[in-house]
């Protein structure tokens, strides 16, 4: 009994959603060849809390390791797990076609920016890439994404998509011979 292959991702990035602006999930946001796929996840969530619900009642009490720092460990640790654990469902979420999936087909795409904010008085910043296709729906993705937007880029360019550098971002045009309509 042989098993089907299982696409692989160039890119797999936990991110929060937003479309035109609006907050939706968080998830993880998968690049493929073809595609630039959401997954909805509560994965990174949920290892969180439950590893820091075992540390502070099964460990904390028993042999007091850790000390006041059972809640701090299991927020770091267990959204580490979870987040690595939720990376891998979401290339399975992909592969069977989840209602948990979200697909933007690369060649409905026109532009890619990543807007950076800053927080705490510079010492941390949050980057939001934004891709808008042909439709004009704003897809954006909150997180580390920095160099998602190059990626995206690049596998656009392979597929034969012209793709400038502009003030605000870059835009992509259709290929050659290809109109929009």
């Amino acid at each position: 009994m042989g098993t089907a292959a299982i696409a692989r991702p160039i890119r797999n990035v936990p991110a929060r959603f937003l479309v035109n602006g609006t907050r939706k999930r968080r998830g993880f946001v998968l690049l493929y060849p073809d595609k630039l796929a959401s997954v909805r996840s509560p994965a990174e969530i949920v290892g969180a809390v439950l590893l820091t619900v075992f540390l502070i009642f099964v460990i904390y009490p028993v042999g007091n390791a850790l000390g006041g720092g059972s809640g701090v460990v299991g927020v770091l640790a267990g959204g580490a797990i979870g987040r690595a654990v939720g990376r891998w469902m979401a290339v399975r979420a992909v592969d069977a076609g989840s209602h948990w999936v979200s697909a933007i087909p690369l060649d409905t795409v026109t532009s890619l920016r990543t807007d950076r904010s800053e927080g705490f008085g510079g010492w941390s910043f949050t980057e939001t890439l934004v891709v808008t296709t042909a439709d004009g729906t704003e897809y954006g993705f909150r997180g580390r994404t920095g160099y998602l937007q190059d990626s995206v880029a690049s596998v656009l360019a392979g597929l034969g998509r012209e793709v400038r550098t502009t003030p605000l971002g870059l835009e992509v045009s259709p290929r050659a011979g290809v109109t929009e309509g």
